[in-house]
């Protein structure tokens, strides 16, 4: 096979992993000695300077910092500007590369995930509302060089192919990417192949997360009755390259639209040893890019 996407690097979004302050180091060192590059760091994290120093050492960078906006059918909630600014200002002080703004989950369209056109729907002005406040951040991080990326997301209210393509359209397309969640896309009922044939050079973040096709069925047929459940219970993701996610296809299909980001192994929750799926995501990531 020919190698693709040279020029990228693989990241992790270390939610299956065990992270406590007082083990930095020896969380630190486990993401660099299976070869990630970069991580999504905290809240906690950014504003520490210990840990950022230990990053350091590894030559682990802070590839991204994730930005949850409360968020309810007419936009987000007061107090969400509030919080934003916060993790912007954490963000450019920690040198952060990427933001991943995101809309919170609610327990209305946890219930629904996977049949979101089923459930409540953002309005026109809360679509017209989150499109500005993302707009708004993305373009103060810009100012400090902190690129920003849209990440659409099962259980919330942008989880489908046509929520994203309505929000995403009223965003400038220079300050806001797509991060390209293949699980999420997957869950959403959507391809995510497609989705990089679609969007094309927007897609400037990709989060490689693999999905259960058992677990999948179960959720969209009711006999797991929400997504937060068929996560934390069931773990409908899984490791990258062992569940309907085509890793090789996902690999060219990108190599084919010149994206050159981060690839971000993330798995949000694992069976014990759950450090050990990331050693089993990445290996097969490599094995698909080489």
């Amino acid at each position: 096979m020919v190698k693709v996407l040279v020029h990228s690097k693989i990241g992790i979004v270390p939610l299956n992993w065990h992270y406590e302050p007082s083990a930095m180091q020896r969380f630190l060192t486990g993401i660099a000695d299976y070869g990630f590059k970069g991580i999504q760091i905290s809240a906690d994290q950014a504003e520490s300077s210990a840990f950022l120093a230990e990053m350091k050492k590894r030559n682990i960078e802070a590839a991204e910092q994730y930005v949850a906006i409360r968020c309810g059918q007419d936009g987000p909630f007061p107090g969400s500007q509030a919080e934003s600014s916060q993790t912007i200002e954490q963000a450019i002080s920690a040198k952060v590369e990427m933001l991943v703004f995101a809309v919170d989950g609610t327990d209305d369209r946890d219930r629904c995930a996977g049949r979101a056109d089923s459930g409540p729907q953002l309005t026109q002005e809360g679509f017209a509302q989150l499109a500005s406040h993302v707009e708004s951040f993305a373009a103060l991080a810009a100012e400090h060089g902190v690129k920003s990326s849209f990440h659409p997301h099962a259980a919330t209210y942008i989880e489908t192919e046509r929520e994203t393509r309505l929000l995403m359209d009223l965003m400038d397309p220079v300050l806001v990417g797509l991060c390209l969640d293949v699980g999420h896309w997957i869950v959403g009922g959507a391809d995510p192949i497609k989705a990089v044939d679609d969007y094309r050079n927007r897609i400037t973040h990709v989060h490689v997360k693999d999905v259960s096709g058992e677990v999948l069925q179960k959720m969209l047929s009711g006999q797991i009755a929400t997504m937060g459940t068929a996560v934390d219970e069931f773990k409908l993701f899984v490791p990258a390259g062992t569940g309907l996610l085509g890793l090789r296809n996902l690999f060219v299909a990108l190599e084919q639209v010149s994206f050159s980001g981060w690839l971000m192994s993330e798995q949000d929750s694992a069976w014990e040893p759950s450090e050990a799926a990331s050693g089993i995501s990445i290996a097969n990531m490599r094995d698909a890019l080489a």
